[in-house]
C-alpha cells in the first residue's frame, strides 16, 4: 500500500463511503451521472426481500475484512458491526487508521498523521445497511440487481443524493451469505471490501463503538455549546 499521506489519507475516506473520498470539486461531483431506479421484476423483489429478511435477523457482526481501494492498494483488518449505526474497522499493521462509527458520526483517525475527522453517518451509504431495519422502500434506491453462478449483488443509492455514489452488496447464494461490498464515489472509483472468518450475533462491548473517553457524539454535542 502507498503510505504517502495523501494516499492514505484518500484511503481512508474511501473506506468511510463519502462522496468527499476522492476530493472531487462541487462542479466535478455534480458532472458525474446519477444513479437511477431499475425497473424490478418480480424475481428482484422476492430477491431484495430475502436479503431484508436475512439483515434484519442480524444484530451484531465481527470477523476480517480485505479492502481494495481504486489504486489497487490493499489494507486487511478486524471489523465489528452493530445495529443500528455502529461499526469499528481496526487496520492491521503498518497500515494507521482507525475508524468508528457511534451510530451518528463516523470518526476517522490517522494515527500517523495525528489527525482525526468526523462526518455523519447519514451522509453516506452504509446508512442505508445499518439502519434498524433493512427495507428496500422508498427511501433506498435500487439502481440494479445482479445474478451469477451462485453470486446476487444489489447496487443501492440514496434517492435523495442519486450523485453522491453508490453501495453494492455482495452475497453468496444458496444459501444467502453476505461476503462484502463495494463502493462507487462520484468520480466512478470504486473501493471493495471483502468478509472473511464472519461470526454473526456474537456479544460486542459497547466500548468498540466509542471514540476516546467517551462517544464522539456526546463530544460534538460539547464542542457545540
Amino acid at each position: 500500500m502507498d503510505t504517502t499521506p495523501t494516499s492514505r489519507r484518500r484511503f481512508l475516506l474511501a473506506m468511510a463511503v463519502t462522496a468527499a473520498a476522492a476530493k472531487v470539486s462541487l462542479a466535478t461531483a455534480y458532472a458525474a451521472a446519477p444513479a437511477a431506479n431499475a425497473r424490478l421484476t418480480q424475481q428482484d423483489r422476492a430477491d431484495l426481500e430475502r436479503i431484508a429478511g436475512y439483515f434484519n435477523q442480524v444484530r451484531t457482526m465481527q470477523g476480517r475484512f480485505l479492502q481494495v481501494g481504486p489504486e489497487g492498494d490493499a489494507a486487511e483488518g478486524k471489523v465489528y458491526l452493530s445495529r443500528p449505526g455502529r461499526f469499528r474497522f481496526e487496520f492491521d499493521p503498518p497500515v494507521p487508521m482507525l475508524i468508528v462509527s457511534d451510530g451518528a458520526y463516523i470518526i476517522m483517525e490517522d494515527r500517523e498523521l495525528k489527525s482525526v475527522e468526523r462526518i455523519p453517518l447519514g451522509a453516506t451509504p452504509l446508512d442505508l445497511l445499518l439502519r434498524e431495519q433493512v427495507k428496500f422502500d422508498d427511501s433506498v434506491g435500487i439502481a440494479k440487481v445482479e445474478r451469477g453462478a451462485a453470486i446476487l449483488r444489489i447496487t443501492l443509492f440514496a434517492p435523495d443524493r442519486p450523485k453522491e455514489g453508490s453501495l453494492t452488496l455482495v452475497f453468496g447464494d444458496k444459501p444467502l451469505e453476505f461476503a462484502g461490498w463495494t463502493v462507487t464515489d462520484a468520480q466512478g472509483k470504486v473501493t471493495a471490501i471483502t468478509l472473511s472468518q464472519i461470526d454473526f450475533n456474537p456479544q460486542l462491548n459497547t466500548r468498540l463503538f466509542s471514540y476516546g473517553d467517551r462517544p464522539s457524539s456526546e463530544r460534538v454535542l460539547q464542542q457545540r455549546r
